[in-house]
């Protein structure tokens, strides 16, 4: 097994265990979002059947349908605001009643009508805003705590995964290098390699030869689709290397093997 193989390998590893935690996560805020929804719920348990109510994490969205629109249109929402302070036992400390205004041309019983239920929805967040946070920080505080190891998890199996790219990424430059200073490469597919700043000629194959003594400067021997065969000197040999780790896959030897 190849080194390239070994390091791919434990990163595949680590991936899965990145989607499981993912996955752990998204089930975290759906129980979150439930036991949000079952303490807000309650509060306006006696507007008619006819308001449409949502709750989503840190927010109430009350809509009604309306004569003029297949949809039901938005009456007004309420906003809990978040705690920026990284205070754990308070994850909400305010709520906020979102709501547009407008006027009426005649009896436009449908705005009304919302301007009723607003009335209700205000003195609902104007008698019970306390209690409402209170019931909600206190279902959340569990959730939070496990979003927090959760996300622990993640920052390390995500460090870890970024460790071994970079891992990956130097032996199969290492290898690609090797290559180009000895045999040489051949892509299955004609590639632009960008020999100088104005100058990518499309190619079947390419070499190196006369390394410059610091290694970072080099003659490119290259093989055109047609068959024809050129060179260019002083060329830029890391750029070289990365561009075709960026064709590795039209690579018709088996480069990245060890």
């Amino acid at each position: 097994m190849t080194r390239i193989s070994l390091l791919e390998d434990q990163r595949a590893i680590f991936t899965v265990q990145k989607e499981e935690l993912e996955n752990k996560r998204a089930d975290i805020y759906v129980r979150e979002h439930k036991a949000i929804s079952d303490v807000l719920l309650p509060f306006f348990s006696d507007f008619t059947p006819e308001v449409e109510i949502e709750v989503l994490r840190g927010a109430v969205y009350f809509r009604m349908a309306h004569p003029d629109y297949s949809y039901k249109k938005e009456l007004f929402n309420i906003y809990l605001r978040e705690n920026w302070n990284d205070e754990l036992e308070k994850s909400f400390n305010g709520v906020d009643l979102s709501y547009y205004t407008t006027s009426t041309k005649g009896v436009d019983s449908w705005e009304l009508k919302r301007l009723q239920l607003l009335g209700v929805v205000a003195e609902i967040v104007l008698n019970h805003q306390e209690r409402m946070l209170l019931r909600v920080n206190n279902v959340v505080l569990p959730f939070k705590e496990e979003f927090s190891r959760v996300y622990d998890q993640m920052n390390l199996i995500g460090k870890a995964i970024r460790e071994l790219d970079v891992k990956i990424t130097a032996v199969k430059k290492e290898r690609i290098e090797f290559d180009l200073k000895s045999e040489g490469i051949t892509f299955g597919v004609g590639c632009n390699i960008q020999l100088k700043f104005n100058y990518s000629p499309y190619i079947k194959s390419i070499k190196l030869i006369e390394l410059s003594k610091s290694g970072k400067k080099g003659t490119a021997v290259f093989e055109f689709q047609s068959g024809h065969s050129s060179r260019e000197e002083n060329c830029n040999v890391n750029s070289i290397i990365d561009q075709v780790l960026g064709f590795a896959k039209n690579i018709i030897q088996h480069t990245l093997a060890e």
